[in-house]
C-alpha cells in the first residue's frame, strides 16, 4: 500500500501513511521512505515533516511546504499548539480515562537491554504525559480481553504511548517491543522472519 495525499493546502499537506513505511531514512541503505515519496510528488518544493510516526504505525502526518512554514509549524509545536491523538488496541481493560504522568528514557542507559531503542519509565528522567480515554472493551478469541483507547500525548517522547501503556500493564496489541520478551523483536528484525505474514504490526493508528 502506498501513501496518499488527503489534503493539499498552500502551506501544508496532510499525508496518510500506511503501516510499514519509514518516514525518513534511519540508515544509509537506500530504503525508500515517505519523505522520498513526497519529494517525488513535489520535486520542486522544500518539504518538512512536522509530525512523525513509527514504521508500524499508520495514520495522518502534517507536512510543511516551504522553509517559512516549516519554521512556523516548528514554533507552534514548541508552544504545544499542535495536538495529536491516536487510536490503539491494548490488552486488558484500562480505566475509563486518565493521565499517565511518568518520565521516560532509553532503558539501555540505565540497565542492560538487548533492544537499543526500548524506552521505559525511569524516575527522574524526561517528563512524559499521555491522556487517554477507553472507548470500548471486547473479548477477542486470540487475545482475550482487549480495549480500544484514544491516547493524546501531551509530550513527544519516543514510543511514548507504547511505553506508557506497557507501564500501566496494558501493552498495545501485537507490539513486538513492549509487553513482550526481547527475543520477539530480535526475531522480527531477522530478514528471514520480517516478511512472514504471521508477524502482524502493532495496533496503533494516528
Amino acid at each position: 500500500m502506498s501513501p496518499a495525499i488527503v489534503q493539499e493546502h498552500n502551506h501544508f499537506l496532510i499525508v496518510d501513511k500506511p503501516a510499514g513505511w519509514l518516514v525518513h531514512p534511519t540508515r544509509p541503505d537506500g530504503t525508500f521512505t515517505l519523505i522520498d515519496w513526497l519529494r517525488d510528488q513535489y520535486p520542486d518544493e522544500f518539504l518538512s515533516l512536522v509530525s512523525r510516526l513509527d514504521r508500524e504505525t499508520s495514520g495522518l502526518l502534517l507536512v510543511a511546504r516551504g522553509k517559512e512554514n516549516a519554521s512556523l509549524f516548528g514554533k507552534m509545536q514548541q508552544r504545544r499548539e499542535i495536538h495529536k491523538s491516536y487510536l490503539a488496541l491494548v490488552h486488558g481493560r484500562p480505566p475509563d480515562s486518565g493521565l499517565i504522568d511518568q518520565p521516560l528514557d532509553r532503558l539501555g542507559k540505565h540497565q542492560p537491554s538487548q533492544i537499543y531503542m526500548r524506552q521505559a519509565v525511569i524516575p527522574g528522567t524526561y517528563p512524559a504525559q499521555t491522556e487517554f480515554k477507553t472507548l470500548a472493551t471486547r473479548t477477542h478469541p486470540q487475545f482475550g480481553e482487549i480495549s480500544l483507547v484514544e491516547a493524546t500525548p501531551k509530550t513527544g517522547r519516543l514510543h511514548q504511548i507504547r511505553a506508557h501503556f506497557e507501564h500501566l500493564g496494558f501493552p498495545v496489541v501485537n507490539d513486538k517491543i513492549y509487553g513482550q520478551p526481547d527475543q520477539i523483536f530480535l526475531d522480527y528484525i531477522d530478514k528471514d522472519i520480517i516478511n512472514e505474514p504471521k508477524m502482524a504490526r502493532h495496533s496503533l493508528h494516528s
